[in-house]
């Protein structure tokens, strides 16, 4: 619990200070010296005269003085070259809707901009849309937006490009298509928008892409078509080369995060770091960066790489940690599929000795578990560790960094693909004599709830079982769901009314009969709830069951005392049905 990440490190454009977030506060430092306090707050940015902006209390604040009065949380945020004026996005002000109703939209976020000098904001981007993102051109001129079509949860996947004139503004498109087309950024000369792609469909697997479009509008460029790094999860922070020739952006490849840099003209892709963890920030003429790492031994600190070479910046982690014991595991699905995984060994391991296995789910299915140290908000895998337990968490079909034709594999898979991929990767355990097969859990949450509840409905190889935050009957869950329906139509080839079989198929309700293993349940009180449905089954059967409902809570956990709570019901329920002593 009390482990925590850097976030966000951002480098002074002389070189010779950063800034960074860490539970909380935002702190600055000299690149080779001491970190002090700067504020609390988030969204540290350097911007001209070397002053540092931040967000809040949901204001902008620089260098401590707080220089908007939104009505509203701000939200993203950027100053022109000059720094005299901020631009930023909040909601319209105006009260909450009571009642909601369907045909009433919420209000829109609009792009607003301010003399820092003082002086009220001006909203600049027209009234009917919705934006959700912006760059500036580097002159300043022109607004690149990212608007979704409304303020509504399920059209998340429905951005477009536009572009303002700041001194009329005059709007014209950018990138109109099928799918979300956001996060741009100018090129040093202006001319070009980089921007993150779903490449003009609404497939949730399908491949993401970093995607180039003159200013003013014209062909869209997919950069990385063809190329082997997956952009599903990054691809949508960029830094440009001064001659607007190349730039640099983060993406997946296998279990690693990578740093890329690739040439406009030739399409040349060439890896300047490994297992990077989010954007990196450069001086405008690229020699020096920093950027948070990751290794499989500690958990990440901000490094910075000047002229190639890499020196850690930050000890924040240096508290005595355990050494962990983990590697990466390949093994092939029964239709042949190749498959990765991480294993962590429990501390002490002896070679040869079989152990109690936890298979950890995760979610979405396009999350991913890379091969770094675990940082863990829902299960406690160092206390596993530490009680003997291995933990395997894989990679199954459906997992980003592994590209579109791995995720599209779990296309009408749900429960059946990624279901084979799981037990194949413990089947390979068991023969490898890592894994005991008496003493077997699985646990997971949201989309690894779901595939832990749909597990033990088809084996009883696991003594216990942790569900959390699960989808149980797909049906009832697309008319519940107020998110992307396109992820759903994704999923099973159309909508509940369209397939209706698809949705079955895939549904675990039927098989709740099935269930004989001790399961815990556990849910936040805001979140959708299918756990109920297992607990009535499993109690009807006379099945051990625990079912915790978390007040004021969504689909994750957040509040630190549940989150303890939380991660000690698991403790104490795989240590009591794994048969391990505490």
């Amino acid at each position: 619990m009390q482990l925590a990440n850097p976030a966000d490190p951002q480098l002074r454009p002389d070189g010779a200070k950063y800034a960074y977030v860490y539970k909380g506060d935002i702190y600055t430092a000299p690149l080779h010296g001491a970190a002090v306090k700067a504020a609390k707050g988030s969204r540290p940015r350097w911007i001209a005269g070397n002053r540092l902006a931040y967000l809040a209390g949901g204001q902008v604040y620089v260098d401590g003085r707080a220089v908007t009065k939104s009505p509203t949380p701000i939200g993203a945020y950027a100053f022109n070259r000059a720094g005299d004026t901020v631009f930023y996005i909040a909601q319209q002000p105006g009260p909450a809707a009571d009642p909601v109703v369907s045909t009433e939209l919420p209000r829109t976020t609009r792009l607003y901009r301010q003399a820092v000098s003082g002086g009220a904001a001006r909203v600049i981007s027209p009234e009917a849309w919705h934006v959700v993102g912006f760059a500036l051109s580097p002159d300043g001129t022109r607004a690149a937006c990212s608007v979704q079509k409304t303020p509504l949860a399920r059209d998340v996947f429905h951005i477009d490009l536009h572009e303002l004139t700041l001194a009329t503004g005059a709007a014209q498109p950018l990138v109109v298509q099928t799918g979300r087309d956001a996060d741009p950024s100018y090129s040093p000369d202006g001319r070009t928008v980089a921007f993150h792609s779903q490449g003009g469909t609404w497939n949730y697997f399908a491949a993401r892409h970093v995607a180039l479009v003159p200013s003013g509008g014209g062909t869209i460029r997919y950069l990385t078509e063809g190329q082997p790094y997956d952009v599903f999860r990054g691809g949508n922070a960029f830094a440009w080369f001064s001659d607007s020739r190349a730039l640099i952006y983060t993406a997946g490849h296998g279990m690693k995060d990578v740093l890329l840099r690739q040439e406009i003209a030739s399409g040349q892709v060439n890896v300047l770091t490994e297992r990077i963890s989010g954007a990196a920030s450069f001086t405008p003429d690229l020699r020096t960066a920093i950027y948070l790492k990751s290794s499989p031994a500690r958990p990440l600190e901000i490094v910075a790489s000047q002229e190639g070479e890499e020196k850690q910046l930050t000890r924040l982690q240096d508290a005595a940690l355990p050494t962990l014991r983990s590697r990466v595991v390949r093994w092939k699905a029964s239709d042949g599929l190749a498959v990765e995984g991480m294993l962590w060994m429990p501390f002490g391991y002896r070679q040869g000795q079989r152990v109690p296995l936890l298979v950890e789910l995760h979610g979405g299915p396009t999350g991913v578990t890379l091969d770094a140290f675990p940082m863990p908000r829902t299960y406690p895998t160092h206390v596993f560790l530490q009680q003997g337990i291995a933990v395997f968490s894989p990679n199954f079909r459906g997992s980003s960094n592994f590209g579109a034709e791995f995720r599209l594999k779990n296309t009408l898979s749900q429960g059946i693909g990624d279901y084979d991929d799981v037990m194949t990767g413990i089947d390979a355990l068991v023969r490898e004599g890592i894994a005991d097969p008496d003493r077997l859990g699985v646990m997971g949450w949201s989309y690894g709830g779901y595939l832990t509840g749909n597990v033990i409905t088809k084996t009883n190889r696991f003594k216990a079982a942790s569900v959390g935050a699960p989808a149980v009957d797909w049906t009832t869950y697309y008319g519940e769901f107020d998110g992307s329906k396109e992820v759903l139509w994704t999923y099973f080839g159309g909508t509940p009314w369209d397939v209706p079989e698809n949705y079955a198929r895939h549904s675990s309700r039927t098989g709740l009969k099935n269930i004989k293993t001790p399961t815990l349940l556990q849910v936040g009180s805001e979140d959708i709830d299918h756990n109920h449905e297992i607990y009535q089954a499993l109690t009807d059967r006379g099945v051990p069951v625990e079912y915790v409902v978390y007040p004021r809570e969504g689909h994750g956990i957040g509040e630190p005392a549940h989150q303890r709570d939380l991660m000690e019901r698991n403790l104490r329920w795989f240590t009591r049905w794994l048969s391990v002593r505490p």
